[in-house]
C-alpha cells in the first residue's frame, strides 16, 4: 500500500494532474475535499480520455479545465482490514488498477497492481530461499 498518498483537489488543473501522475510513477491519484473525504480518482486513463478522441486526434482542452471534470467519482474504496485476495477480486473483476483505503471515510493509502505484484515476487522470492535453506 502506497502511504503517504499523493491526493489531489477537485480544481486542479489537469495538466498538474498528468505531470503529478509520471513524475511519481502513479497510475491514479485520489481527488480529496477539504476536510480529507475522498470525492473521486483520477487515472491515467480517465486523463487520456479527456485529450484524446476515440479516433485518436487530440481534443483542445478547455480552459481552467479541473480535475473534478474528467475524474471517476465515488470509487470503490476498501477498508485497511479487508482480505488482500478480496481486494485483487475486486480489481480483476472490476478492471480497476488501484483502490483507495478508507479508514472511517478517510484515507488511508491506496493500493495499487504494482503493490500487489511487488507482495507476490517478495512472497515467491522468500518461498524459494526457504525451499533452498537459505
Amino acid at each position: 500500500m502506497s502511504n503517504p498518498v499523493i491526493s489531489l483537489r477537485p480544481n486542479t488543473p489537469v495538466p498538474t494532474v498528468a505531470a503529478l501522475l509520471v513524475s511519481h510513477g502513479f497510475t491514479a491519484a485520489p481527488v480529496m475535499d477539504a476536510t480529507g473525504r475522498i470525492l473521486g480518482i483520477a487515472t491515467e486513463a480517465d486523463l487520456i480520455r479527456s485529450r484524446v478522441a476515440p479516433e485518436g486526434s487530440v481534443i483542445e482542452e478547455a480552459a481552467g479545465s479541473t480535475v473534478a471534470a474528467v475524474m471517476m467519482p465515488a470509487p470503490i474504496t476498501m477498508g485497511p482490514d479487508d482480505d488482500l485476495a478480496d481486494l485483487v477480486a475486486v480489481m480483476l473483476k472490476k478492471g480497476i488498477r488501484s483502490i483507495p483505503i478508507v479508514d472511517d471515510g478517510r484515507l488511508v493509502g491506496i493500493v495499487s497492481r504494482r503493490d500487489v505484484l511487488r507482495l507476490v515476487a517478495r512472497r515467491e522470492l522468500i518461498l524459494e530461499d526457504a525451499r533452498h535453506g537459505r
